[in-house]
């Protein structure tokens, strides 16, 4: 069996090819130089063995010899139908239209501290995928496949599309996407499980296109054109998003929860939805400051996104940036709550479609009223209420008798946020807004 060894370094001026039974090994630290002054479709291929293992201290390169920033050779070709075998590791490869072309998709592409740069279709894969400490940068498409993929604190720079997943499953924790045309794409449905945590994604096109089935947790989205677009069936929590043109796109069964979205041209799109039931829930969101809008409802379903801080004292100031059916007719409404500045002292609740306030002491629980008020102030209560004490947030105190059953004429009242105090004898706490 023929044996050959690559120790320092080679330029390679032709086409390349290991046949059955010899083994080209390339030791750690080569650099291997594909002339492509003349040439632009050289090859390795093997129909042997090829072992390419590099370390942490000294990886093996592989890089065209002129025009380093363009794709200029073929890459590696694996004839597994001849008995080939081509083992990589610990490399950084670059200028490849597709580095590692295998003939039988591999069980397993496992790669680590790996570099791809400015190749074609950087990492073609099938079955299982796992990167560790990996670069990917310049490339058309770094990553794209059928797989079950684990990603861990990758990096993701200038490629047309980072990642294109058509995944089983897809754990990511660590990575960062820089740059990209589109940073993460699924184009199709994830079948088990997503989870996406701790990554950042900052100034590419799109960064998560299509999400579904998992979680999105604890990212940053900053400076994209899109932070995340059609969600479905995912949570979405605890992230941080900022600068985006658009910066989250919720769609069917969509929890967005705990998140920080400010200072972006569009804060929330709310997309894709036909019915009440396949409503995304959107709670306990900082929603502020966005320039266009901080809620879109491009929908004709109603949506009461109660517990979200808007980071305004004034419902006329929230109105302005949310876009619903006041704005356009073929859209749902949105009710809302007002926040004092600091997020954790509601002021008032506004109720544009068909919900009820209710007081909010543990002495009455069973009394609601409309919320806003107009001119009267009406109980929905089966008990007869007589009195209420009503008082402005400046402390100005007022006693009001009921001129009909459960009915309080307030339209001497100024327009604003009022406190209930008193129902009859007993004591409460509820504001509302006039």
């Amino acid at each position: 069996m023929g044996f050959t060894k690559i120790q320092i370094g080679v330029l390679i001026t032709g086409s390349v090819v290991v046949f059955p039974g010899n083994t080209l090994t390339i030791d750690p630290g080569v650099e291997i130089l594909i002339n492509n002054d003349i040439d632009d479709s050289l090859y390795i291929e093997t129909r042997g063995t090829i072992n390419m293992l590099g370390n942490n201290q000294l990886p093996i390169t592989i890089r065209t010899l002129n025009d380093t920033s363009n794709i200029g050779w073929i890459g590696f070709v694996c004839t597994s139908s001849q008995g080939g075998v081509l083992n990589a590791n610990h490399f950084s490869i670059s200028n490849a239209q597709v580095p590692f072309n295998y003939e039988s998709p591999l069980a397993l592409y496992s790669y680590t501290n790996c570099s791809f740069n400015h190749c074609g279709q950087a990492v073609t894969v099938g079955n299982e995928t796992v990167l560790n400490n990996c670069q990917f940068i310049g490339n058309n498409s770094a990553v794209y496949g059928w797989s079950y993929f684990t990603v861990d604190n990758c990096f993701f720079k200038d490629n047309g599309t980072a990642i294109n997943a058509y995944s089983t499953s897809f754990t990511m924790t660590g990575t960062t996407f820089l740059e990209n045309s589109n940073a993460l794409v699924f184009s199709a449905s994830v079948f088990d499980s997503m989870s996406i945590t701790n990554c950042q994604f900052l100034n590419n096109g799109t960064a998560i296109n299509f999400p579904n089935n998992g979680k999105i947790e604890n990212c940053t989205f900053l400076d994209n054109v899109t932070g995340i677009q059609s969600s479905y069936g995912c949570k979405i929590s605890n992230n941080v998003f900022s600068y985006n043109e658009v910066a989250v796109d919720v769609s069917v069964l969509t929890e967005l929860v705990n998140n920080q979205i400010k200072n972006n041209m569009g804060g929330v799109r709310i997309s894709g939805i036909s019915s009440i039931e396949n409503a995304p829930i959107i709670t306990n969101n900082e929603i502020c400051e966005n320039i266009n809008y901080n809620i879109n409802n491009n929908t004709n379903v109603n949506y009461s996104l109660l517990t979200n801080c808007f980071c305004s004292l004034d419902s006329a100031g929230i109105e302005q940036s949310i876009i619903d059916g006041y704005d356009d007719i073929t859209k749902g409404l949105i009710n809302y709550q007002i926040f004092d500045s600091s997020c954790t002292i509601l002021l008032g609740t506004v109720l544009k479609f068909n919900q009820v306030a209710s007081l909010s002491t543990n002495e009455i629980e069973d009394f609601t009223f409309e919320n806003p008020v107009g001119n009267t102030l009406t109980f929905l209560s089966a008990e007869t209420i007589d009195e209420i004490e009503i008082s402005d947030l400046n402390g100005k105190v007022l006693v009001l008798k009921s001129f009909a059953l459960n009915k309080f004429n307030v339209s001497d009242l100024n327009p604003g946020f009022l406190i209930i105090k008193r129902v009859n004898q007993t004591s409460a706490n509820q504001k509302f807004i006039k």
